[in-house]
């Protein structure tokens, strides 16, 4: 869901999705079980766990799509990217993430916002096809007012 409520000028934020945040937190104690039950330890258990949840804490919680009234700003876990929205060629949702595709060919993935592909297969409209519609019509209204 898009946050900008009560203010259409704000930026429109979607991140990853509560079943991709929660349902991929049943697997860190899967990591400190599979730890101890390879190397037999307690101390290596407790630190894939750890591991686990501050992995799990940066690639759940950091993704980020921004739309403000002149950029698409896409955040993923390692790196940040601006794209103007007078730049913006095309979107495509996907399972590996949303792409950006720039006027240059340049291709920028999303991977706060993904569409699977039994739902592309099967044509069925996902948040990640509302996404890419905002950002479309976004990089119109930018065009007519520039």
């Amino acid at each position: 869901m898009a946050q900008h409520v009560g203010n259409p000028r704000a930026p429109q934020i979607w991140r990853v999705s509560p079943l991709g945040r929660f349902g991929v937190l049943a697997l860190v104690p899967l990591a400190g079980l599979l730890s101890w039950l390879v190397l037999g330890s307690v101390l290596a258990s407790a630190l894939a766990i750890v591991g686990a949840l501050l992995s799990w804490w940066r690639f759940a919680w950091s993704p980020a799509v921004i739309l403000t009234d002149t950029e698409v700003i896409v955040r993923n876990p390692n790196l940040s990217h601006r794209v103007a929205l007078q730049d913006v060629a095309m979107v495509d949702a996907g399972y590996g993430g949303m792409t950006v595709t720039t006027s240059t060919n340049q291709r920028v993935v999303a991977w706060a916002v993904q569409k699977s592909n039994l739902a592309k297969w099967t044509g069925r409209h996902t948040r990640a096809d509302e996404v890419a519609a905002s950002i479309i019509q976004a990089t119109r209204r930018y065009a007519e007012t520039s």
